[in-house]
Protein backbone atom coordinates (compact mmCIF):
# COMPACT_ATOMS: atom_id res chain seq x y z
CA UNK A 1 0.00 0.00 0.00
CA UNK A 2 1.21 3.50 -0.79
CA UNK A 3 1.74 5.89 2.10
CA UNK A 4 -0.42 8.98 2.12
CA UNK A 5 2.10 11.76 2.67
CA UNK A 6 -0.43 14.56 2.60
CA UNK A 7 -1.27 14.21 6.32
CA UNK A 8 2.21 13.31 7.51
CA UNK A 9 3.95 15.53 10.05
CA UNK A 10 7.28 16.72 8.74
CA UNK A 11 10.17 15.57 10.90
CA UNK A 12 12.98 17.92 11.75
CA UNK A 13 16.37 16.86 10.69
CA UNK A 14 18.56 15.48 13.43
CA UNK A 15 21.49 17.70 14.05
CA UNK A 16 24.79 16.82 15.54
CA UNK A 17 25.40 17.33 19.19
CA UNK A 18 27.72 20.20 18.39
CA UNK A 19 24.84 22.03 16.62
CA UNK A 20 22.40 21.38 19.49
CA UNK A 21 24.79 22.31 22.25
CA UNK A 22 25.48 18.72 23.29
CA UNK A 23 23.71 16.51 25.77
CA UNK A 24 24.50 18.76 28.74
CA UNK A 25 22.95 21.66 26.91
CA UNK A 26 19.68 19.76 26.64
CA UNK A 27 19.49 19.53 30.42
CA UNK A 28 20.49 23.14 30.96
CA UNK A 29 24.11 22.86 32.01
CA UNK A 30 25.92 24.88 29.38
CA UNK A 31 23.93 28.03 28.95
CA UNK A 32 21.35 28.73 26.27
CA UNK A 33 20.19 26.21 23.70
CA UNK A 34 22.45 25.96 20.72
CA UNK A 35 25.75 26.68 22.43
CA UNK A 36 28.59 24.37 21.73
CA UNK A 37 29.49 21.63 24.15
CA UNK A 38 32.55 22.15 26.32
CA UNK A 39 34.34 19.33 28.07
CA UNK A 40 34.28 19.22 31.87
CA UNK A 41 37.97 19.93 32.13
CA UNK A 42 37.64 23.27 30.37
CA UNK A 43 36.09 26.51 31.50
CA UNK A 44 32.48 25.70 32.36
CA UNK A 45 29.84 28.25 33.16
CA UNK A 46 28.63 28.17 36.75
CA UNK A 47 25.04 27.00 37.13
CA UNK A 48 23.25 27.97 40.33
CA UNK A 49 21.05 24.93 40.25
CA UNK A 50 23.81 22.55 41.44
CA UNK A 51 26.11 22.57 44.43
CA UNK A 52 28.57 20.02 43.04
CA UNK A 53 32.17 21.20 42.68
CA UNK A 54 32.50 19.86 39.07
CA UNK A 55 29.85 22.32 37.86
CA UNK A 56 30.19 25.29 40.19
CA UNK A 57 33.93 25.89 39.86
CA UNK A 58 36.33 26.74 37.16
CA UNK A 59 39.53 24.92 36.52
CA UNK A 60 42.07 25.60 39.20
CA UNK A 61 39.70 27.36 41.59
CA UNK A 62 38.66 26.09 44.99
CA UNK A 63 35.14 24.93 45.68
CA UNK A 64 32.74 27.40 47.23
CA UNK A 65 29.37 26.29 48.58
CA UNK A 66 26.40 27.44 46.63
CA UNK A 67 23.48 29.28 48.15
CA UNK A 68 21.11 27.43 45.88
CA UNK A 69 18.11 25.62 47.35
CA UNK A 70 19.02 22.49 45.36
CA UNK A 71 21.00 19.49 46.53
CA UNK A 72 23.83 17.95 44.51
CA UNK A 73 21.71 14.86 43.82
CA UNK A 74 19.01 16.89 42.14
CA UNK A 75 16.76 17.29 45.19
CA UNK A 76 15.96 20.53 46.93
CA UNK A 77 16.63 21.86 50.40
CA UNK A 78 13.69 23.00 52.47
CA UNK A 79 14.00 26.76 52.54
CA UNK A 80 12.46 28.28 55.66
CA UNK A 81 12.08 31.94 54.85
CA UNK A 82 10.21 32.63 58.15
CA UNK A 83 13.03 31.45 60.41
CA UNK A 84 14.31 34.99 60.94
CA UNK A 85 10.92 36.24 62.06
CA UNK A 86 10.49 33.26 64.40
CA UNK A 87 13.91 33.85 65.93
CA UNK A 88 13.04 37.52 66.46
CA UNK A 89 9.77 36.49 68.11
CA UNK A 90 11.58 34.02 70.37
CA UNK A 91 14.13 36.67 71.35
CA UNK A 92 11.33 39.11 72.15
CA UNK A 93 9.57 36.55 74.35
CA UNK A 94 12.81 35.72 76.14
CA UNK A 95 13.38 39.40 76.85
CA UNK A 96 9.84 39.77 78.21
CA UNK A 97 10.24 36.71 80.46
CA UNK A 98 13.59 37.98 81.69
CA UNK A 99 12.11 41.40 82.47
CA UNK A 100 9.19 39.80 84.30
CA UNK A 101 11.52 37.57 86.27
CA UNK A 102 13.65 40.56 87.26
CA UNK A 103 10.54 42.42 88.44
CA UNK A 104 9.40 39.44 90.51
CA UNK A 105 12.86 39.02 92.02
CA UNK A 106 12.96 42.69 92.94
CA UNK A 107 9.53 42.44 94.55
CA UNK A 108 10.50 39.33 96.51
CA UNK A 109 13.74 40.97 97.60
CA UNK A 110 11.78 44.00 98.80
CA UNK A 111 9.51 41.75 100.83
CA UNK A 112 12.48 39.91 102.36
CA UNK A 113 14.27 43.08 103.35
CA UNK A 114 11.22 44.56 105.07
CA UNK A 115 11.31 44.58 108.90
CA UNK A 116 9.59 41.64 110.62
CA UNK A 117 5.89 42.10 111.19
CA UNK A 118 5.46 44.68 108.44
CA UNK A 119 3.80 44.21 105.07
CA UNK A 120 3.37 46.36 101.96
CA UNK A 121 0.52 48.82 101.55
CA UNK A 122 -3.02 47.48 101.47
CA UNK A 123 -4.28 46.85 97.94
CA UNK A 124 -7.37 44.62 98.11
CA UNK A 125 -10.22 45.09 97.35
CA UNK A 126 -9.33 47.80 94.86
CA UNK A 127 -12.05 50.31 95.77
CA UNK A 128 -11.70 49.96 99.55
CA UNK A 129 -8.45 48.13 100.40
CA UNK A 130 -8.43 46.41 103.75
CA UNK A 131 -5.63 43.86 103.20
CA UNK A 132 -2.57 43.05 101.12
CA UNK A 133 -3.12 40.50 98.35
CA UNK A 134 -0.48 39.58 95.76
CA UNK A 135 -0.22 35.98 94.53
CA UNK A 136 2.98 36.54 92.53
CA UNK A 137 4.78 38.09 95.49
CA UNK A 138 3.64 35.88 98.39
CA UNK A 139 2.91 32.44 96.94
CA UNK A 140 5.74 30.13 95.79
CA UNK A 141 6.20 29.83 92.04
CA UNK A 142 5.05 26.22 91.76
CA UNK A 143 1.78 26.91 93.62
CA UNK A 144 0.76 30.19 92.02
CA UNK A 145 -1.32 28.60 89.29
CA UNK A 146 -3.42 26.65 91.80
CA UNK A 147 -4.02 29.66 94.04
CA UNK A 148 -4.82 31.86 91.05
CA UNK A 149 -7.35 29.30 89.78
CA UNK A 150 -9.07 29.21 93.18
CA UNK A 151 -9.12 33.01 93.17
CA UNK A 152 -10.84 32.94 89.77
CA UNK A 153 -13.34 30.46 91.22
CA UNK A 154 -14.12 32.97 93.95
CA UNK A 155 -14.56 35.77 91.39
CA UNK A 156 -16.86 33.48 89.37
CA UNK A 157 -18.89 32.90 92.54
CA UNK A 158 -19.42 36.66 92.89
CA UNK A 159 -20.62 36.91 89.29
CA UNK A 160 -22.95 33.93 89.78
CA UNK A 161 -24.49 35.42 92.91
CA UNK A 162 -25.23 38.60 90.96
CA UNK A 163 -26.70 36.66 88.02
CA UNK A 164 -28.78 34.56 90.41
CA UNK A 165 -30.18 37.73 91.97
CA UNK A 166 -31.12 39.06 88.52
CA UNK A 167 -32.79 35.75 87.65
CA UNK A 168 -34.84 35.83 90.86
CA UNK A 169 -35.89 39.39 90.04
CA UNK A 170 -37.04 38.33 86.55
CA UNK A 171 -39.00 35.44 88.08
CA UNK A 172 -40.63 37.88 90.49
CA UNK A 173 -41.57 40.34 87.73
CA UNK A 174 -42.92 37.60 85.45
CA UNK A 175 -45.77 36.82 87.90
CA UNK A 176 -45.98 33.16 87.04
CA UNK A 177 -49.09 31.46 88.36
CA UNK A 178 -47.26 28.31 89.40
CA UNK A 179 -44.21 30.13 90.81
CA UNK A 180 -44.27 30.19 94.61
CA UNK A 181 -42.38 32.42 97.05
CA UNK A 182 -40.77 34.52 94.31
CA UNK A 183 -40.51 37.52 96.61
CA UNK A 184 -38.74 35.55 99.32
CA UNK A 185 -36.33 34.10 96.77
CA UNK A 186 -35.40 37.54 95.47
CA UNK A 187 -34.86 38.88 98.99
CA UNK A 188 -32.66 35.96 99.98
CA UNK A 189 -30.64 36.20 96.74
CA UNK A 190 -30.01 39.89 97.43
CA UNK A 191 -28.74 39.07 100.93
CA UNK A 192 -26.47 36.38 99.45
CA UNK A 193 -24.65 39.05 97.44
CA UNK A 194 -23.07 40.37 100.64
CA UNK A 195 -23.08 37.51 103.13
CA UNK A 196 -21.86 34.69 100.87
CA UNK A 197 -19.30 36.96 99.21
CA UNK A 198 -17.65 37.89 102.51
CA UNK A 199 -18.00 34.42 104.04
CA UNK A 200 -16.48 32.65 101.03
CA UNK A 201 -13.53 35.02 100.89
CA UNK A 202 -12.62 34.85 104.58
CA UNK A 203 -13.57 31.23 105.26
CA UNK A 204 -12.08 29.31 102.32
CA UNK A 205 -10.27 31.53 99.83
CA UNK A 206 -8.10 33.50 102.27
CA UNK A 207 -7.24 30.34 104.25
CA UNK A 208 -6.00 28.51 101.13
CA UNK A 209 -4.05 31.63 100.15
CA UNK A 210 -2.35 31.65 103.57
CA UNK A 211 -1.93 27.88 103.47
CA UNK A 212 0.16 27.99 100.29
CA UNK A 213 1.97 31.14 101.39
CA UNK A 214 2.94 29.84 104.84
CA UNK A 215 2.72 26.08 104.17
CA UNK A 216 0.43 25.80 107.18
CA UNK A 217 -1.60 22.70 108.06
CA UNK A 218 -4.09 24.76 110.07
CA UNK A 219 -5.08 26.92 107.10
CA UNK A 220 -5.34 23.87 104.87
CA UNK A 221 -7.87 22.38 107.30
CA UNK A 222 -9.83 25.63 107.34
CA UNK A 223 -10.05 25.39 103.56
CA UNK A 224 -11.11 21.73 103.58
CA UNK A 225 -13.92 22.34 106.07
CA UNK A 226 -15.43 25.53 104.67
CA UNK A 227 -14.83 24.80 100.99
CA UNK A 228 -16.63 21.50 101.53
CA UNK A 229 -19.63 23.49 102.81
CA UNK A 230 -19.32 25.75 99.80
CA UNK A 231 -19.57 22.79 97.38
CA UNK A 232 -22.75 21.71 99.19
CA UNK A 233 -24.01 25.29 98.85
CA UNK A 234 -23.46 25.11 95.09
CA UNK A 235 -25.55 21.94 94.91
CA UNK A 236 -28.22 23.54 97.12
CA UNK A 237 -28.44 26.57 94.84
CA UNK A 238 -28.59 24.39 91.73
CA UNK A 239 -31.70 22.62 93.08
CA UNK A 240 -33.53 25.94 93.38
CA UNK A 241 -36.04 25.31 96.15
CA UNK A 242 -38.67 28.09 96.04
CA UNK A 243 -38.17 30.78 98.66
CA UNK A 244 -34.51 29.91 99.32
CA UNK A 245 -32.95 32.59 97.14
CA UNK A 246 -32.03 30.35 94.23
CA UNK A 247 -33.26 30.37 90.63
CA UNK A 248 -32.43 26.71 90.12
CA UNK A 249 -34.06 23.82 88.35
CA UNK A 250 -37.25 23.65 90.46
CA UNK A 251 -37.94 27.33 89.87
CA UNK A 252 -37.22 26.79 86.16
CA UNK A 253 -39.82 24.00 86.01
CA UNK A 254 -42.38 26.26 87.68
CA UNK A 255 -41.70 29.01 85.16
CA UNK A 256 -42.08 26.57 82.27
CA UNK A 257 -45.40 25.36 83.63
CA UNK A 258 -46.56 29.00 83.74
CA UNK A 259 -45.32 29.60 80.15
CA UNK A 260 -42.79 32.19 81.32
CA UNK A 261 -40.08 31.36 78.82
CA UNK A 262 -37.75 34.28 79.55
CA UNK A 263 -37.73 33.58 83.29
CA UNK A 264 -37.27 29.86 82.60
CA UNK A 265 -34.29 30.61 80.34
CA UNK A 266 -32.59 32.68 83.04
CA UNK A 267 -33.25 29.95 85.59
CA UNK A 268 -31.79 27.33 83.26
CA UNK A 269 -28.59 29.37 82.81
CA UNK A 270 -28.35 29.87 86.57
CA UNK A 271 -28.77 26.15 87.17
CA UNK A 272 -26.01 25.33 84.65
CA UNK A 273 -23.61 27.84 86.22
CA UNK A 274 -24.11 26.42 89.72
CA UNK A 275 -23.49 22.88 88.48
CA UNK A 276 -20.31 23.84 86.61
CA UNK A 277 -19.01 25.81 89.58
CA UNK A 278 -19.63 22.86 91.87
CA UNK A 279 -17.61 20.52 89.63
CA UNK A 280 -14.71 22.98 89.29
CA UNK A 281 -14.68 23.58 93.05
CA UNK A 282 -14.68 19.83 93.70
CA UNK A 283 -11.76 19.36 91.29
CA UNK A 284 -9.73 22.09 93.01
CA UNK A 285 -10.65 20.64 96.42
CA UNK A 286 -9.05 17.30 95.53
CA UNK A 287 -6.07 19.04 93.96
CA UNK A 288 -5.38 20.97 97.17
CA UNK A 289 -5.89 17.80 99.19
CA UNK A 290 -3.33 15.98 97.03
CA UNK A 291 -0.85 18.79 97.65
CA UNK A 292 -1.60 18.63 101.37
CA UNK A 293 -0.75 14.91 101.55
CA UNK A 294 2.29 15.32 99.32
CA UNK A 295 3.69 17.90 101.73
CA UNK A 296 3.26 15.49 104.63
CA UNK A 297 0.87 17.61 106.73
CA UNK A 298 -1.14 15.96 109.50
CA UNK A 299 -4.13 16.82 111.67
CA UNK A 300 -2.03 16.82 114.84
CA UNK A 301 0.25 19.42 113.25
CA UNK A 302 -2.78 21.54 112.44
CA UNK A 303 -4.00 21.34 116.05
CA UNK A 304 -0.62 22.35 117.45
CA UNK A 305 -0.47 25.30 115.07
CA UNK A 306 -3.98 26.34 116.09
CA UNK A 307 -3.08 26.20 119.80
CA UNK A 308 0.11 28.13 119.19
CA UNK A 309 -1.65 30.77 117.14
CA UNK A 310 -4.37 31.20 119.75
CA UNK A 311 -1.79 31.53 122.54
CA UNK A 312 0.10 34.22 120.62
CA UNK A 313 -3.02 36.22 119.79
CA UNK A 314 -4.36 39.01 121.94
CA UNK A 315 -7.51 37.09 122.83
CA UNK A 316 -5.47 34.06 123.84
CA UNK A 317 -3.14 36.08 126.05
CA UNK A 318 -6.11 37.81 127.69
CA UNK A 319 -7.77 34.46 128.35
CA UNK A 320 -4.57 33.04 129.83
CA UNK A 321 -4.08 36.03 132.12
CA UNK A 322 -7.71 35.87 133.26
CA UNK A 323 -7.46 32.16 133.99
CA UNK A 324 -4.17 32.62 135.86
CA UNK A 325 -5.62 35.46 137.96
CA UNK A 326 -8.68 33.41 138.87
CA UNK A 327 -6.49 30.46 139.85
CA UNK A 328 -4.29 32.62 142.09
CA UNK A 329 -7.26 34.26 143.75
CA UNK A 330 -8.84 30.94 144.51
CA UNK A 331 -5.67 29.64 146.16
CA UNK A 332 -4.32 32.66 148.06
CA UNK A 333 -7.11 35.20 148.26
CA UNK A 334 -4.51 38.04 148.12
CA UNK A 335 -4.52 38.61 144.37
CA UNK A 336 -7.10 40.87 142.81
Amino acid sequence: MDDDNTDAVPLHSVRKSEDRGGFLSSVGLSGSRGNSYKPLGEDVETHSGYADSSYNTKAGESYKPSSSPYKPDGGSYKMDYGSDSREAELRRREEELAARERALNEREETLRTMPPGTRPALNFPPLYPIMYHDIDAEVPIGDRRTVRTIFYCWLALEAMLLFNCISCLIVLVSHGEDVSNAGASFGSSFVYLFTISAASFFLWYRPVYNAYMKDSSMFFYFFFVFNGFHILFDAYMAVGIPGTGSAGIITMIQCLSSSKKAAAAFCGITFSLWVMHAFVSLFMYFKVRHHYHARGHTFSEAKSQAYQGFAQSGAGQAAVSTAAGAYLRSNTGNFV
